[in-house]
């Protein structure tokens, strides 16, 4: 899964920077209830015509807004280091806020949705501890009101797959203990749960590898073979890797092998990258969780959010190759099918769904 942006072109044939120039912007912020989208998986819309849903009452449902007293909309002014941001808040038909959007001056887009994410967010996070019920921003709209090119970050779906073929290996408790983190990392909706799932697999097996060393090492039998697992230094070996770990997909455009390696991480070794990048991603989500310590990562910051969405790719394909090292028998990913067939047939799989 990852995270891009989807653009809209201005009505008239304006040269535009994608990215936005120095000034006015309107952000819109839908707002729905987590596990109920608005959306299916598979449908992008922009959403200036949307108004989403929340469990937070703003005014009177739609049939009963009879007067002009009544209740239309909310003002909420928020105050940062980026200055006051007033943001309108839309109820939906049942009176429930949906929306809230913003005007003001930003750099760019990213500058735009980084200075109304981060003025509003602690604001829904109070809500939900006062109010005691989820506030979920379910997508984010720029517009750059000069040009009328607006920008919307969407993720990435997954693939409709079909069961492997052949018999089902032996599956021990100790591999099915990383399968059920996995499936956890899949099914949830929060990028920071689902980063520290896969960042606890690739720890686990390391602490798993040095066990069976000093076992070995003590019955004075012949210790295993040490994998090598080291990020590539290109496209072509990343292809090769990801050829092992995903064998049904044979195509992969410039833009998913860039989701996959950060820049910091080409050539490395994967112990470097987990000792210099995701152990203090997970040391900032975690810490006070799991040790005395103070929050330093938080969802209520745009920057942090990134940061995470940035490394996921990279873990998730990573914890698939140490799998497959360290349980080849049970993490089958042996295809007799030619890939290019596969990808032909996911594809038309896909293309209805």
């Amino acid at each position: 899964m990852s995270v891009v942006p989807l653009f809209e072109e201005p009505v008239l044939p304006l040269k535009a920077n994608v990215n936005g120039n120095p000034g006015r912007y309107k952000v819109q912020l839908l707002l729905g209830k987590p596990g109920y989208p608005l959306t299916t998986e598979r449908e992008k819309r922009f959403i200036d015509d949307e108004i989403g849903d929340s469990h937070i009452a703003i005014a009177k449902p739609l049939r009963e807004r009879l007067s002009d007293d009544d209740v239309a909309s909310i003002l909420l002014q928020t105050n940062s280091t980026a200055g006051r941001i007033v943001f309108n808040g839309l109820p939906n038909d049942e009176g429930r806020l949906g929306k809230l959007t913003a005007e003001f001056e930003a750099n760019n887009m990213q500058n735009a949705e980084t200075l109304a994410y981060n003025a509003l967010n602690p604001f829904l996070s109070s809500w939900a501890l006062h109010l005691d019920v989820p506030v979920h921003i379910e997508n984010v709209q720029v517009t750059e009101l000069s040009t009328g090119l607006s920008s919307m970050r969407v993720y990435t779906p997954n693939f409709v797959m079909t069961f492997p073929g052949g018999i089902t290996p032996l599956l021990t408790d100790e591999f099915c203990n990383y399968a059920s983190l996995y499936r956890e990392a899949m099914n949830t909706n929060s990028n920071f749960y689902r980063f520290l799932c896969l960042f606890k697999i690739i720890e686990s097996v390391t602490f798993r590898r040095s066990r069976i060393a000093q076992e070995a090492k003590d019955a004075g039998v012949e210790v295993p073979k040490r994998v090598r697992e080291e990020v590539p230094k290109d496209n072509d070996e990343l292809r090769a890797l990801l050829k092992i770990v995903y064998p049904w997909r044979n195509l992969w455009d410039g833009f998913a092998l860039s989701q996959i390696l950060p820049t910091e991480a080409v050539g490395k070794k994967l112990k470097t990258i987990r000792d210099n990048h995701l152990e203090p991603i997970r040391v900032g989500i975690a810490h006070a969780l799991l040790k005395s310590g103070e929050i330093r990562i938080t969802l209520d910051n745009l920057d942090h959010v990134q940061l995470v969405n940035r490394w996921l790719p990279f873990c998730r394909v990573f914890v698939r190759l140490m799998l497959h090292n360290d349980f080849p028998a049970q993490f089958q990913l042996r295809m007799d099918n030619d890939p290019a067939k596969l990808d032909a047939t996911f594809r038309s799989i896909n293309r209805g769904s």
